[in-house]
């Protein structure tokens, strides 16, 4: 870790031990923790229910402001809750239901003892993404989890129709400030207090299809962070490095970062990452970002399946290097004879029972190997264990780069 960042790291650490010792001081509380990797004090009350604060807007609001400032924000925070209680009727949240995108390494994020992914209400949405439900409450959110799905009598599927359906005022009144650009023009949609959920936008079916309708244009949608997004039209091939570049330094930036890749429209209207050939000018900058998201999220997948779950077969790394061109892309190696969790890569590295190591891209292994994804995991991994026959190791040898 770098100076500034163990500089950084160690403020948040403290902020949330302070808002912790505070929460733990309130007369109902019978038990509260800090997650440090979710930056979020969850709490249980003594008598029933408990909640969570998720400390992110807390912390920037509060930064450079003296302790008497985030004892009152706390204060307000824990008063809500106190006021409001834990919604206990599928009548009385349905209509606060909002749908949001994270990273799927919030999956793999222990709560009690339990795995993420196996408590919290959640679906794939995009490469690297997933979509998540909360409750808006006043003055924070309450993500949706199996617990209150059993509790309010409905299935998931409900949950996520009536979080997209509660998005449909905003995602109207949002598509009147679109029109055919005169060149190109990029539009921020802020969200700093995190009240408006404009960043789940592109979640919502027809929203960004409305979006080309109104335009005239392919628009280009940026989310580098977990609040707000940003929209570009009418980019020229030229341009789009300029706006990657962007969001790359906003995603190394922000306080819980979401993407750096850019996502348009396919074919069939759907919302799907950006790709171009290679040789186009944003080629470059498109295929870090991708390289840079899937090292961040299959580390996080890796380390806790290396910790908790898969002691029998290796679970393979994926690596992010820089080529001497500045080319960046993503390896993994696969040794002869050991099971391994492969996780999805540019480059596969094979390694033979004699030392000799040689890389080979993922489309030319796929196309000789059969590989398919082993069930469980987002991001995927493939099982694999022997290196297919001589014949075919000597056709992947001539296709070695």
């Amino acid at each position: 870790m770098s100076f500034l960042g163990g500089v950084f790291g160690s403020a948040r650490k403290r902020f949330g031990e302070k808002v912790l010792a505070q929460v733990l001081g309130y007369e109902g509380i019978e038990a509260a923790e800090f997650d440090a990797d979710a930056f979020e004090v969850r709490f249980r009350f003594r008598e029933s229910g408990h909640g969570k604060l998720v400390l992110d807007t807390l912390f920037k609001r509060c930064q450079g402001q003296p302790d008497t400032e985030r004892e009152r924000r706390v204060d307000d925070l824990m008063r809500d809750f106190a006021a409001d209680g834990e919604p206990d009727t599928w009548d009385a949240v349905v209509g606060r239901l909002r749908p949001v995108l994270r990273g799927s390494e919030r999956m793999y994020i222990d709560l009690e003892g339990f795995e993420g992914r196996n408590v919290m209400l959640w679906r794939s949405a995009l490469p690297y993404l997933i979509e998540m439900v909360v409750v808006d409450m006043p003055s924070t959110i309450q993500f949706v989890n199996t617990l209150d799905l059993e509790r309010w009598g409905v299935d998931a599927e409900q949950v996520f129709r009536a979080a997209h359906v509660n998005m449909a005022g905003l995602a109207m009144n949002t598509l009147q400030a679109f029109e055919p650009p005169s060149g190109t023009k990029v539009l921020e949609f802020a969200d700093d207090d995190g009240e408006s959920y404009v960043g789940s936008l592109p979640l919502i079916a027809g929203w960004l299809a409305g979006v080309q309708t109104r335009t005239g244009t392919r628009p280009i949608v940026l989310m580098p962070g977990h609040l707000g997004m940003f929209v570009v039209l009418g980019a020229s091939d030229e341009q789009l490095p300029v706006f990657l570049e962007m969001a790359r330094e906003k995603y190394d930036e922000a306080l819980r970062p979401q993407s750096p890749l850019p996502y348009t429209l396919d074919a069939e209207g759907e919302v799907v990452p950006l790709q171009v050939p290679e040789g186009h000018p944003a080629w470059q900058a498109i295929r870090g970002a991708e390289s840079k998201l899937a090292a961040h999220t299959y580390r996080s997948q890796t380390e806790h399946l290396r910790a908790v779950r898969f002691r029998d077969e290796a679970v393979s790394e994926l690596m992010h290097v820089r080529a001497p061109d500045g080319t960046e892309h993503t390896m993994t190696p696969w040794t002869d004879g050991v099971p391994t969790l492969l996780p999805r890569a540019h480059f596969v590295c094979l390694v033979t029972m004699n030392g000799e190591v040689f890389r080979v891209a993922w489309e030319d292994i796929a196309a000789h190997v059969h590989l398919t994804p082993a069930p469980g995991f987002d991001p995927p991994r493939y099982r694999v264990e022997d290196h297919p026959s001589a014949e075919i190791m000597n056709r992947l040898r001539e296709l070695a780069r």
